[in-house]
């Protein structure tokens, strides 16, 4: 295609110089003025076409290297992608279990107290305590919840808010 848009401009070229035409006439020196521009975009034309060729076959190059690093790199042990896999799995797992926590307000500072769910399946008695005021959020034994929260009086600054 490249050399056919060169050759129709060559032709063209030779058609108006074949012509006994006047070269003191207006639209002579407009018929060659056009004509070499066509013959410059030709020849523009046909060089971006080698760059785009050249091109073309450097990222092929660049392709097959690729593939062939990757196949050098993700080439290892089967048994070694299986046990990513499962240490993937794990991982998720205990993405999993991370999320099953209890938020609850602190009576005292109203920070927000999180702390494992699991704490309310302990046969243990086990008090949750606010990291800010040490004050206790949370008691797993119904017993102890009632005595916590009598021995705590209402702090006089909790009214400012009221």
């Amino acid at each position: 295609m490249m050399s056919d848009v060169r050759k129709k401009v060559a032709y063209l070229k030779g058609l108006v110089d074949g012509m006994d035409l006047n070269p003191e006439n207006k639209e002579t020196r407009l018929l060659k003025e056009i004509v070499e521009v066509l013959e410059q975009m030709a020849e523009a034309i046909h060089d971006l076409h080698e760059d785009y060729e050249e091109l073309e076959e450097y990222l092929e190059s660049i392709d097959e290297d690729l593939y062939d690093l990757e196949d050098e790199v993700y080439a290892g042990d089967e048994d070694e992608y299986e046990e990513d896999e499962d240490e993937d799995e794990e991982d998720e797992e205990d993405e999993e279990d991370e999320g099953d926590y209890i938020e609850v307000e602190c009576p005292k500072c109203h920070e927000i107290v999180c702390f494992d769910a699991d704490v309310l399946d302990d046969e243990d008695v086990v008090e949750v305590t606010c990291p800010n005021c040490e004050t206790v959020v949370f008691v797993n034994d119904e017993d102890e919840k009632a005595s916590a929260i009598e021995e705590e009086p209402p702090d006089p600054k909790d009214t400012d808010d009221i």
